[in-house]
């Protein structure tokens, strides 16, 4: 279950970029295109070991923040979790020694240091004194030291403060995605007590969610349609010199609900359940003049959303 949550959380995470996926893999990609991703091998039933790997041209920070937010979903979401570095000899460019005895050296040596007033002088070292831990390279009797960039990045309390604002903003975005579900089987139940046909898009990036076919005294499809635009919760609407205002984010919309044969609808659900809903395509025609002046905001106007408002506009919609 904490694989599953894991991707979820990643997809809906900035700046990773679902890419493949799989039953126990899945990849992601930076903002600037290069790879990341997460592996699961099932050792026991209730065992598993998580891998993540990156492109080699992946930074050092933004290997340590994925490593970061991966360790602190699993902290949160599973029983028992152990961290293991895999530790590489400068000198032949190969795994050394055991990542167990490795991560348990390190990890002893720093419980074993002071609690400090500044959190980040527990990480700070004189050279001579205080030496952190190292391991033996097999191959070349090299010391490999544990206390490396990586482990200095990870402890690093700006990068956990990183990492914390990344999962409050997965979290805010799951939560908003949780309200526009209920937002749509709010509109299905709707619809379909107003005895009208109601369908969901699968795709919605261009502006329109669902969309309301309107019927005929027989029951009968008409092919007379509104479109809808879904949104749920309070930080859609602003209020202005007594006016609520809703941004629009994406100039595309605007062309868009412009262009269509029939009303477009934005329909708005706030955190009281309260669903109210506006025509926008005419009201954008006039304030830009039919496509000539930029509009950015729409002064939101709108009724209530329920069978009485649905039946209206069937009526006007199918006006002789």
């Amino acid at each position: 279950m904490f694989y599953v949550t894991l991707v979820v959380r990643l997809h809906h995470t900035e700046p990773f970029q679902q890419d493949q996926l799989w039953r126990y893999a899945a990849d992601s990609k930076m903002n600037t295109g290069k790879q990341l991703g997460v592996k699961l091998t099932r050792r026991a039933p209730g065992v598993g070991e998580l891998e993540v790997y990156f492109d080699p041209a992946v930074a050092m920070e933004e290997r340590i923040i994925f490593s970061n937010y991966v360790h602190e979903h699993l902290l949160q979401h599973a029983p028992d979790v152990e961290r293991l570095q895999h530790y590489v000899c400068p000198q032949r460019d190969s795994p050394v020694g055991n990542r167990e005895v490795a991560m348990k050296r390190l990890n002893d040596w720093l419980q074993s240091r002071p609690p400090q007033p500044d959190p980040t002088a527990r990480f700070k070292f004189r050279k001579g004194k205080e030496e952190p831990p190292s391991i033996i390279c097999v191959g070349c009797e090299q010391r490999v030291p544990l206390w490396d960039e990586m482990e200095q990045c990870f402890a690093s309390p700006e990068i956990q403060g990183r990492v914390r604002d990344m999962q409050e903003e997965s979290a805010i975005e799951l939560s908003n995605q949780s309200k526009e579900r209920a937002l749509v089987g709010e509109v299905i139940s709707t619809v379909a007590l107003a005895d009208q046909i109601s369908r969901e898009f699968n795709v919605s990036d261009q502006g329109i969610d669902m969309e309301i076919e309107f019927t005929d005294d027989a029951h009968e499809a008409t092919g007379a349609k509104l479109y809808l635009q879904l949104k749920s919760g309070d930080s859609y609407l602003r209020e202005r010199k007594g006016a609520e205002i809703f941004t629009i984010k994406d100039e595309r919309h605007t062309r868009y609900w412009m262009e269509q044969a029939f009303p477009v609808l934005l329909v708005i659900r706030n955190s009281e359940g309260e669903v109210r809903w506006m025509e926008v395509r005419d009201w954008l025609k006039r304030e830009s003049e039919n496509g000539k002046k930029p509009v950015r905001q729409i002064v939101f106007a709108g009724e209530r959303f329920d069978v009485m408002s649905v039946r209206r506009w069937r009526a006007l919609v199918l006006k002789p």
